[in-house]
């Protein structure tokens, strides 16, 4: 049994987690000079590591609010941070570029800003902090645990394609092992067909409106509020019906691709309205297709990958199909959750994540920093 499964094997009995224990800002400049701001959640005593967490899709600040419970676990990284502090680890959490923290909900989006979010940039912002957790200047970590949710491990994994030094964990939530542009042409193409064909409950060969209102909540269309955009015109789907509609969503991609050209790299994706990011950004989700896997694999650090069966964005088998030859078994490992979605919740793609899997992440980090180090205070500050 290696160090880590023996670490994970003992278990931790810990209390519902609260508020994180100590939180400092930090302002680091990033490698084209933009400052980026967060804090470190420190735990009581010394830190035996710190975990560097990157958020998916979104104009997020450090908290990652992605639920709409009403309750505290909607922040979903400031509470896997409580846990994360719970067990002695240390956590950098950031805001992307274009978020302002601690403003209301319709000022988040710094307009200016957001629209200079590049695939580059995202991902070098990532390396600035990893750099100083690690460094004397900063935190002087010895133990670094880096987790993304989702397009988190597309900016993780340009670390490992840059160079950088191996971390000792990789934790990925709902993560990418396939390539950008594959996930975006699954969603586009396939996503509400391999939907459909799923609910052939009774498995005749046809989707009936019935099966689809008794089961779409389970499968990766349950992101509809209501099932009328995937009902039958004529009450059910056929195989061929729904291979009609496949070769119509090809057409559609492909003109999609063609018209990137129209935009400019610099231009606000998708409006100066409501800008996410850049249309270099984008564009990148069509025309980036290296997989996730292959750049992964220059480094030798153990990678944990999290799946709910539920999830609406990345399927498991396709991240599965995506590593096989290319990461060796013993380096990577699925972990899968039934009835859970992409952030490990009930929902298909919203928090707020089980509580026991998020304890079973934050066991997992723990366990890869299994002793606190020596002679030095190690607090960040």
């Amino acid at each position: 049994m290696t160090p880590l499964a023996a670490a994970l094997a003992l278990g931790l009995q810990l209390p519902a987690p609260g508020p994180v224990l100590d939180a400092v800002p930090f302002e680091v400049p990033s490698a084209d000079g933009y400052l980026i701001q967060g804090e470190t959640d420190r735990p009581a005593g010394p830190a035996r590591g710190v975990v560097i967490m990157v958020a998916g899709t979104g104009v997020f600040t450090r908290d990652v609010n992605f639920g709409r419970s009403g309750t505290p676990g909607d922040r979903i990284f400031r509470d896997l941070a409580a846990r994360f502090n719970q067990r002695g680890m240390a956590v950098v959490r950031f805001d992307r570029r274009g978020a302002r923290y601690g403003v209301p909900r319709e000022e988040r989006t710094d307009k200016a800003v957001a629209p200079t979010a590049t695939p580059e940039n995202l991902s070098q912002d990532v390396e600035t902090l990893y750099d100083w957790t690690r460094s004397e200047r900063g935190l002087g970590a010895p133990c670094v645990v880096l987790l993304g949710h989702s397009e988190g491990t597309v900016h993780i994994a340009g670390l490992a394609e840059r160079g950088a030094v191996p971390p000792d964990l990789v934790i990925g939530i709902g993560g990418l092992l396939e390539s950008k542009a594959s996930v975006v042409r699954w969603q586009s193409v396939d996503r509400e067909l391999d939907a459909l064909l799923m609910m052939d409950n009774d498995g005749d060969g046809m989707v009936t409106d019935a099966e689809i209102r008794a089961s779409y909540r389970n499968t990766p269309a349950g992101f509809y509020e209501d099932p009328a955009p995937l009902l039958a015109p004529d009450g059910s789907w056929t195989a061929a019906d729904i291979a009609d509609v496949r070769a119509e969503n090809e057409i559609w991609y492909t003109q999609e691709v063609a018209d990137l050209a129209d935009h400019a790299d610099d231009a606000p994706y998708p409006d100066a309205e409501e800008p996410l990011a850049s249309w270099r950004w984008w564009k990148s989700w069509f025309l980036d297709d290296t997989p996730n896997a292959v750049r992964f694999s220059r480094w030798p650090s153990r990678l944990i990958f999290h799946y709910g069966s539920r999830d609406s964005q990345v399927r498991e088998d396709r991240q599965r199909v995506a590593a096989e030859g290319v990461l060796p078994a013993d380096q990577l490992s699925f972990i899968s959750h039934p009835d859970r979605g992409h952030t490990l919740g009930q929902d298909v793609l919203l928090g707020p994540m089980d509580e026991a899997i998020a304890d079973q992440i934050a066991d997992q980090a723990a366990a890869a920093c299994p002793v606190a180090p020596q002679g030095r205070d190690n607090e960040p500050g």
